[in-house]
């Protein structure tokens, strides 16, 4: 077994159905964290790489979610957390690859299927979007009275 699919069934065993959007992100990055430190690994979170040819300065730069550090013996891994489609994570994650890091993309919010990479692992996990509450009229109502 990989630490892709490892990962993938821990993922998959998360309880996410009364939380926000925000709240799953936050919990599958949770989830990483509790995994990866299990394994004695290291984890940085919003861990910078430059993407070359996205703009005219040379190389715009981003940042990946997650970075785990796997030790000397394996590359590390770069992990992107998205709720909707964002190609810009595959670019980001192709840079990291071709760095020598093993790019790993997890996309949960809809029904539409990230894709399939040769370059890139997707784990895409069947949990629905579900936007914080804004507290209702009666909140925002409440500034008036």
């Amino acid at each position: 077994m990989t630490d892709t699919d490892d990962l993938a069934g821990v993922l998959f065993g998360l309880e996410t159905s009364t939380l926000t959007t925000a709240a799953v992100t936050a919990r599958i990055t949770r989830a990483i964290v509790e995994w990866a430190a299990a394994r004695g690994w290291a984890v940085r979170g919003e861990a910078r790489v430059g993407v070359p040819g996205l703009s005219r300065e040379g190389a715009q730069l981003g940042y990946v979610d997650v970075i785990v550090h796997r030790g000397r013996d394996q590359s590390d891994l770069a992990i992107e957390i998205d709720s909707t489609d964002k190609q810009w994570s595959v670019s980001k994650l192709r840079h990291a690859a071709a760095a020598g890091m093993h790019p790993l993309w997890i996309r949960w919010g809809d029904d539409a299927w990230a894709g399939a990479f040769e370059d890139v692992d997707v784990i895409q996990l069947p949990v629905t979007r579900r936007p914080a509450s804004r507290g209702g009229d009666d909140a925002q109502m409440s500034l008036w009275r």
